[in-house]
């Protein structure tokens, strides 16, 4: 490969991660204001001390040029960036680590795949840009498949067609965010979905996940963006027909929306477009209290206002991110517009906030850079920086993870207590002390928010999974007893897959086995992801 190389041991680019500065107000933090002790790092693995097995498999001479075995590609491979897969990779555990890993260049070279796959009994995993919280790119294939062979869809990396008019292009599912963006930007347009891994996902990955992005109102999801999808399969190809909307029966683009590569994998897609933003206001507002805040929020998203961001964040979360003392919470909202000034909705916005207490941090109007000025621009730092800070914490035996789902306004308080108190009393249990539960809110609708809630915990070196996983149960068993979804926006992956079953009707769930039997046939696509495995 060619340019900078992904860290197989953490987030982004080899030479990329936290400032000096940045590390020691992070430790500090959990030290000294969340009383979470710290242990000595563990250091980070080099390729040549990771035991790889053997591939299992060898490469055909006519797929020789796409498909390699060097370890490092290998390892890159393995994991996504979920905490069990960080935890994994400190302890040097890369048995699951695929076999071979292939490098598409086109649709045949995929469908050849698959054939080759199927034939060898390999299993068939579909690789974006590894950017999956949820155990949605492991092999973890068990002894059901002979082999597993990594598909990894980057080469798909072009805009292939732009249609000004109607505003939507054609896209390669291989293109990751920053590559999609600077091809559209002659245009004047842009998809404007830009999810935290915005940087190191890609398109495809977006539509197979139906990934939460930059709107946190209206569009807030993938699937408001899809035109039409192409997928292809071990059964052949599926291309939904491209138009503004459809009433002609179930909708096939819907079928293969959240699929996460259990039914094929997306190598094309008709998106829709916006202008390039000329207007946009950005403030923070202070709350003493979170659900007063979450009134505030419920009041923005029920006026029909539509703020491309509307999250609040508590002040365990601030802290733990190194904004603000811990003693308010904060709303950021911002409106941006490609076609008139916004300064009356933000106006709106801000009455609906004071009328729940919330005070403004500055006159919008007198901070024209507060997308990166003031709490709400450190909020929007911090956030964005926040996936480094695994690579940190976990080598000192540190859980440090996130559960998103969503809630009816109506059902709110209650659910909130019961998530949050059910972490608590988790970490207690699991770790033997106590920890910090945070919650903010990513995403807000007329009936209900989605909320985010993190926690943090002393964990035991050597058992820093199962410690997670007690945690991580607990979360999720509450979360599905109070009403809610076990994903809002992180997909169901491996790890989400018991609550997933719990929660989708179970007829629903014999269809999709069914629709997986007809068109993947020998089972070998992500096996055991959205379908379980038989």
């Amino acid at each position: 490969m060619v340019g900078r190389r992904l860290k197989f041991w953490g987030w982004g680019y080899e030479g990329d991660g936290l400032e000096d500065a940045e590390v020691r107000g992070l430790l500090a933090t959990f030290a000294n204001v969340m009383g979470i002790a710290l242990a000595n790092p563990v250091a980070v693995p080099e390729v040549e001390e990771i035991d790889l097995a053997k591939p299992r498999i060898r490469i055909p001479k006519a797929l020789a040029e796409i498909c390699t075995t060097e370890p490092f590609e290998r390892l890159l491979h393995t994991y996504g960036q979920s905490f069990p897969d960080s935890a994994r990779i400190f302890e040097r555990d890369f048995r699951n680590a695929p076999d071979i890993v292939a490098y598409p260049r086109d649709e045949a070279e995929v469908a050849a795949l698959l054939d080759w796959a199927g034939d060898k009994g390999a299993a068939a995993i579909p690789y974006g840009g590894g950017s999956s919280v949820v155990g949605g790119v492991e092999p973890a294939v068990g002894d059901t498949y002979k082999a597993a062979v990594t598909i990894d869809t980057t080469k798909l990396d072009k805009v292939l067609e732009i249609d000004e008019t109607s505003r939507a292009a054609r896209i390669q599912g291989g293109a990751l965010g920053p590559r999609l963006e600077a091809q559209l930007k002659s245009s004047g347009l842009t998809l404007r979905h830009f999810p935290q891994s915005f940087e190191h996902s890609t398109l495809g990955g977006w539509i197979a996940t139906r990934s939460g992005g930059h709107f946190a109102t209206l569009y807030t999801h993938i699937d408001d963006l899809v035109e039409s999808v192409r997928m292809v399969t071990p059964a052949g190809v599926i291309e939904s027909q491209r138009l503004p909307g459809s009433g002609a029966g179930p909708s096939p683009d819907r079928l293969m929306i959240g699929s996460e590569g259990s039914l094929g994998i997306v190598t094309e897609a008709w998106m829709r477009l916006q202008g390039q933003p000329r207007f946009e206001a950005t403030t923070g507002v202070r709350f003493h209290d979170f659900l007063d805040a979450a009134a505030a929020v419920r009041a923005v998203a029920q006026a029909g206002l539509y703020p491309a961001n509307l999250c609040i964040v508590d002040g365990v979360e601030l802290m733990a991110n190194g904004v603000g003392d811990g003693s308010f919470t904060l709303m950021a909202v911002s409106f941006e517009s490609a076609d008139h000034p916004v300064d009356a909705w933000m106006d709106r916005a801000l009455e609906c906030c004071a009328d729940h207490g919330g005070e403004a941090e500055a006159d919008w109007r007198e901070s024209p850079d507060a997308d990166h000025d003031g709490l709400a621009g450190a909020w929007r730092t911090a956030f964005i920086r926040m996936p480094y800070n695994r690579e940190v914490l976990t080598p000192r035996a540190i859980i440090s993870d996130t559960l998103a789902t969503s809630i009816t306004w109506d059902r709110l308080e209650d659910f909130h207590h019961a998530v949050k108190g059910a972490i608590e009393q988790a970490i207690r249990d699991a770790t033997g002390r106590e920890g910090a539960v945070s919650c903010r809110f990513s995403h807000a609708y007329p009936d209900g928010p989605a909320p985010t809630f993190g926690f943090h915990a002393e964990g035991t070196p050597g058992n820093m999974v199962p410690d997670w996983q007690a945690i991580k149960d607990a979360a999720s068993d509450a979360a599905i007893a109070a009403g809610g979804t076990i994903t809002h926006h992180h997909a169901v992956g491996r790890d989400h897959m018991k609550w997933y079953e719990q929660q989708r009707p179970a007829l629903v769930g014999e269809a999709l086995a069914a629709a997986k039997q007809r068109l993947d046939p020998k089972g070998i696509l992500n096996p055991g992801v959205v379908i379980a495995t038989p």
